[in-house]
């Protein structure tokens, strides 16, 4: 009886690892959930085959949701609840593409270590701006296809190369500013300047007596200042999300 009882432990305890696997490593049942119907059964089967293969591959879930209508919600809304529904995101990682046909709504949100590494801000929306094209004349097939293999491009560039970072607009913007402010400042000044004649002599600004020097120094007037960007850790999974979301 113990030994019955033990075996039954046992397995018991086996279930428990595996069912605490599954929730830490968390995969969508499948890749393309065509509720809209708006792909074909080749098309369907081909682009579940290539999504498959990333998410098996890479380690990220890639999928594809249609529907007739997201109802009274946003798409943004509506897909970050499709996250959850859809049990998605490996290790917390993947993309959805959403499409619903009612009011023409499209939404791709990243998250997790695909968000703050791969399909970034803004390598998301450049993304979701080229398939644009594609929606709008209806080769739906053709905006999915092309979206896997911008996902996985984006994956293996990072693979290589390192995490994706959004481009600093601050120091371009901080010197044109200083442009501006610098040529308004000057022109001013000559504007002001226009009713004076220029002498020979620097003697002849300066009244007899008022000047005397007592000491003198250097000045230094600009400086450089070097700075080293820190790298920063992230971690792999977790973390929030980003969405590019528009009409086609």
């Amino acid at each position: 009886m113990n030994r019955i009882k033990g075996i039954f432990c046992a397995l018991l305890c086996s279930a428990a690892v595996l069912a605490g696997g599954v929730m830490v490593s968390a995969e969508s049942e499948f890749k393309v959930y065509d509720n809209a119907d708006i792909l074909s059964d080749s098309e369907e089967a081909a682009l579940e085959k290539k999504l498959s293969d990333i998410a098996d591959t890479y380690g990220h879930d890639v999928i594809v949701y249609t529907t007739d209508s997201i109802g009274s919600k946003e798409a943004w809304e509506y897909n970050e609840d499709l996250r959850y529904e859809l049990d998605a995101g490996i290790d917390g990682s993947g993309i959805i593409y959403l499409v619903s046909m009612e009011y023409r709504d499209y939404d791709i949100y990243s998250f997790g270590n695909m968000y703050e590494e791969i399909m970034i801000n803004s390598v998301r929306d450049d993304m979701a701006e080229e398939l644009v094209p594609y929606l709008s004349d209806g080769d739906y097939y053709g905006a999915f296809d092309r979206y896997a293999d911008k996902v996985k491009a984006e994956i293996i560039y990072v693979r290589e190369y390192g995490p994706n970072e959004e481009p600093s607009y601050a120091i371009p913007i901080g010197i044109g500013c200083g442009l501006i402010i610098g040529i308004i400042t000057v022109l001013v000044m000559k504007h002001g300047m226009k009713t004076t004649r220029a002498e020979a002599m620097a003697n002849n600004y300066v009244r007899q007596g008022s000047f005397r020097l007592t000491n003198s120094r250097d000045i230094f007037l600009y400086s450089q200042i070097t700075r080293t960007k820190r790298s920063s850790d992230s971690g792999s999974s977790g973390g929030g999300g980003g969405h590019s979301s528009g009409k086609f």
